[in-house]
């Protein structure tokens, strides 16, 4: 028997990013806008925008998105998720300070 099975959490875990890696990505642009003297940034990644839409909070996705959400809360900013459906709909994350 393997005693070096994998499990699927693991796995995860290693091929990222995780929900602290994309805070830190983010934190990344929320610096270089401060420096710009700016008081929000908004994100449109993938993860920003998919993980904040819809209202199953139990998927993979939006469970990672809630964590980062959390940490950024944390951290003392305020973190809000657009949505506006227009011709076309236009959805992210907005992150204030």
């Amino acid at each position: 028997m393997n005693t070096n099975r994998l499990s699927a959490a693991e796995a995860r875990e290693i091929a990222g990013p995780t929900p602290s890696e994309r805070v830190d990505a983010a934190l990344d642009r929320i610096r270089a806008a401060a420096e710009n003297k700016k008081r929000s940034v908004s994100l449109h990644e993938d993860f920003w925008v998919n993980g904040g839409y819809g209202s199953d909070r139990s998927t993979l996705l939006a469970k990672q998105y809630d964590e980062a959400v959390k940490q950024l809360k944390e951290l003392g900013y305020k973190v809000r998720f657009f949505y506006e459906e227009r011709q076309f709909v236009d959805m992210y994350t907005v992150v204030e300070w």
